[in-house]
């Protein structure tokens, strides 16, 4: 196998396809914006995390692609969480993520410049950066009335990874289920990785300390999962944009396009799924 070889003929395809999607996208929203506009921040901000997944993949920086993969898994499990409702639930749930949830955090960031503040004896910079954050008593005293405790815990627990994640895995649409198969997985490598915890920092010394073949079988694994994993979550998005702008009929040019895949299909099979069949990354998953 020469994975050079293939991997450059592997990766303009990912390319053309990403794009094409991505282009499609954007201009059937251009011309739906105002329908689009309450998830159309959301789709950019995923979009445009995948994007540069892609780059740092492409140059090898596989590792910092898992991070910002992450960011871009939890924006599109919030998406999706959105658009998956039922249009009643739907409207709600766009109240809550743009008003009700930064209501609630406004309340948090308040409290916090307050406690900076008591700490920074009379230091400028920290009046200057914090004196913005802190709510008026009219203010603060409404937010606190609405926003209860129980809940503020009540409306973050509804909008926490874990609940979103096992209300769309009741989903009954199987493509849905089959990339979500495959995002537990990535956001949960992403966050460690993110963190530096035990797992995150020794995961990256296991495979430095690889002899180099099998080094080069896991990196090879590594970055054909994450543009396969771009390609799905965009096509995801692509069709979850159409239901959502009332444009049915355009679901199906999504998905007929990353099946093209297909066209390089007995490529990917030299190379696809040994990361998930190494034994010694599995013990990470």
């Amino acid at each position: 196998m020469n994975w050079q070889t293939d991997k450059e003929i592997i990766t303009q395809k990912y390319f053309e396809l990403i794009n094409f999607n991505n282009l499609h996208l954007f201009g059937i929203l251009k011309d739906h914006i105002e329908t689009a506009r309450p998830i159309l921040p959301l789709i950019e901000f995923v979009i445009s995390r995948l994007e540069t997944v892609v780059f740092l993949a492409t140059d090898n920086r596989l590792w910092d692609a898992d991070i910002v993969m992450r960011s871009a898994l939890e924006t599109f499990t919030k998406f999706l969480f959105i658009t998956k409702a039922n249009p009643e639930e739907q409207a709600k749930r766009i109240q809550e993520y743009w008003y009700e949830l930064p209501e609630i955090a406004s309340i948090k960031l308040s409290d916090q410049a307050r406690r900076n503040l008591e700490f920074a004896g009379d230091s400028e910079i920290q009046r200057l950066s914090n004196l913005p954050l802190i709510l008026s008593e009219e203010d603060e005293k409404a937010l606190r009335e609405k926003w209860t405790k129980s809940n503020r815990q009540r409306l973050e627990q509804k909008w926490s990874f874990s609940e979103m994640i096992l209300w769309i895995s009741k989903s009954d649409d199987k493509r849905l289920l089959e990339a979500y198969i495959t995002l537990t997985h990535t956001y949960r490598m992403g966050s460690h990785i993110m963190h530096g915890d035990e797992t995150g920092v020794s995961i990256i010394k296991e495979r430095e300390g690889r002899f180099p073949e099998e080094r080069q079988k896991a990196e090879t694994g590594h970055y054909l999962r994450m543009f396969s994993d771009c390609l799905s979550y965009c096509c995801i998005v692509g069709m979850d944009s159409m239901v959502f702008i009332n444009m049915p009929e355009e679901v199906e040019f999504f998905f007929k396009n990353a099946q093209r895949l297909n066209e390089i299909e007995a490529l990917l099979q030299k190379y696809e799924g040994q990361v998930f069949e190494d034994p010694d990354y599995d013990k990470y998953r």
